[in-house]
């Protein structure tokens, strides 16, 4: 009997848990944030993918820079 009630007990709680925990992630601001985060990672994945198919030789060549140090 008393594992019955325990068993019950823990199940509300749990459920209890839950339900508040879905209020906060479905509020208004935490959406927005969420959408914000997403938004970002498709542009960084979008951007990911173009520096892969880009090949090294359609990029601009930069002169080389010599470093000329002096011994003091």
């Amino acid at each position: 009997m008393l594992e019955i009630i325990i068993n019950k007990s823990v199940e509300i709680i749990l459920g209890l848990l839950l339900e508040k925990f879905w209020e906060w992630v479905l509020k208004e601001r935490n959406l927005k944030r969420l959408n914000l985060l997403l938004k970002k990672q498709i542009l960084f994945i979008y951007f990911h993918w173009v520096l892969l198919k880009t090949p090294l030789k359609s990029l601009p060549e930069q002169p080389q820079q010599h470093d000329t140090q002096t011994g003091g």
